[in-house]
């Protein structure tokens, strides 16, 4: 077993903070935005909420990164704050469930991109596209075994292409005469909280993943790399949002993208004509990949975390001596995330589902989980806060910060049941089953 190695600068965490959040889901939610509401600024107003929970969240991250340094973000702040049941409840989570779920759904929304890409006239089977999945997973699981360098390297070229591609897409709606006007849908009667309330759910769908940085918190050059990377990677994608927002409702109008199937392609399409179907499924490829690369580098820490604080077995504990990777955690993470996806796809293949929906229903199962997990990550601030014997960093308004995000996670959870009663129980029972085994958290 070796040291930790310091690979990552602010800019690496940054763009694994980019990663985990532009995901897929800024191609698809802006329709589900401005479905809940009834104006253009209404859309602009949730995805700015949305944002500013985000910025919110990474103040609240980069500070207990500072109070709290070293590899498993989550885990180690919850644990210091809250103690090892609460902190070993979300590893579970996130490496059961969150992390190896997200795994299956975006290894498959990437093939059927790919495939529009390759092979638009002649669509592949199913099972077709679940082995080219399983072998996307377990490239990238390969990657992310060989060391914190090479991940970064892949990390970073796929961000900067993402980032690069989003902005042309943006440059190319300025430069676009825009939509034609249309008629205003007519008003839904709903109060403005219960739409933004509507809203907000796709929207942070979208804009979560600012942890996915602390959880590499181990490899940092510096003390202040990981908040710095946390706070402009979140910086990045607020603008990028928000911008992507402003082309989607110049190039097509409100009411189109109330009812375009695929918002994202849709504009591409209204940009640079016929062939920008394909061309915005080749930026999903890359943005999908970028996504995989995140989930196979980062979340891996946490089971290493766990492990040295004896809540997993200790295996998962160790780094590799060559590759200074913990690579029984990027291996069971992989494992486990091709296993349920190949699960999934066989339960729904015999009940003639879809293989997406499924997996998507048990990610969106653990949504409230999730940001129950955020905003009791608030509340450690503030707990941490009033614990520190000496003076340690302070970030400006950073209990104002804490307080707002917990509220805010608060809201996202309540709203998660109301809006998916059985896909929040589904969740809870899968998280419940890490309490059958005391060892570990005791």
């Amino acid at each position: 077993m070796t040291g930790d190695r310091r690979e990552l600068g602010a800019f690496d965490v940054g763009c694994v903070v980019i990663g985990g959040i532009i995901g897929v889901g800024i191609f698809f939610t802006p329709k589900a935005v401005a479905l809940a509401v009834d104006t253009e600024q209404q859309v602009l107003l949730a995805w700015g909420l949305g944002g500013l929970l985000a910025v919110l969240g990474a103040l609240v991250f980069a500070e207990l990164s500072l109070l709290v340094p070293g590899h498993g973000g989550t885990f180690r702040y919850l644990e210091a704050a809250f103690g090892r049941t609460v902190a070993f409840l979300y590893g579970w989570a996130n490496w059961f469930v969150i992390q190896s779920g997200a795994l299956g759904v975006v290894a498959l929304v990437l093939v059927r991109h790919l495939e529009i890409v390759l092979a638009p006239a002649a669509p592949w089977s199913p099972h077709a596209e679940v082995a080219l999945a399983t072998a996307l997973i377990v490239l990238f699981t390969l990657v992310n075994v060989l060391g914190l360098r090479v991940g970064k390297r892949v990390q970073n070229t796929l961000i900067v292409v993402k980032v690069l591609a989003l902005a042309v897409l943006v440059a190319l709606a300025w430069l676009h005469p825009g939509a034609a006007p249309a008629e205003p849908p007519p008003p839904s009667g709903r109060s403005l909280p219960a739409m933004l309330g509507a809203a907000m759910l796709p929207v942070l769908f979208a804009t979560g993943g600012w942890q996915q940085g602390s959880f590499v918190a181990g490899a940092a050059r510096h003390g202040r790399t990981v908040a710095l990377g946390i706070l402009g990677g979140v910086a990045v994608v607020v603008v990028t949002y928000m911008t992507v927002n402003l082309a989607y409702l110049d190039l097509l109008g409100f009411a189109e993208a109330r009812t375009s199937e695929a918002i994202g392609a849709a504009a591409a399409q209204a940009a640079i004509g016929s062939g920008g179907a394909r061309v915005l499924a080749a930026l999903v490829v890359v943005s999908a990949a970028g996504i995989l690369n995140t989930i196979c580098m980062a979340p891996p820490y946490v089971l290493y975390a766990m492990a040295q604080r004896g809540c997993f077995p200790a295996a998962f504990g160790r780094l590799h001596p060559r590759f200074g990777t913990p690579v029984p955690g990027v291996l069971g993470q992989g494992l486990w995330g091709v296993l349920l996806m190949l699960g999934v796809h066989v339960a729904v293949t015999e009940w003639g589902g879809s293989t997406v929906d499924s997996l998507d229903f048990v990610c969106n199962g653990v949504v409230f989980v999730d940001w129950l997990f955020f905003g009791l990550s608030g509340l450690a601030l503030l707990v941490l806060r009033r614990r520190a014997v000496a003076p340690g960093p302070r970030l400006p308004l950073g209990a104002a910060a804490a307080v707002m995000f917990a509220l805010g996670a608060l809201a996202v959870t309540v709203g998660a049941i109301a809006t998916k009663p059985y896909a929040s129980l589904a969740g809870a029972a899968l998280v419940a089953l890490g309490l059958l085994d005391r060892r570990w958290s005791r």
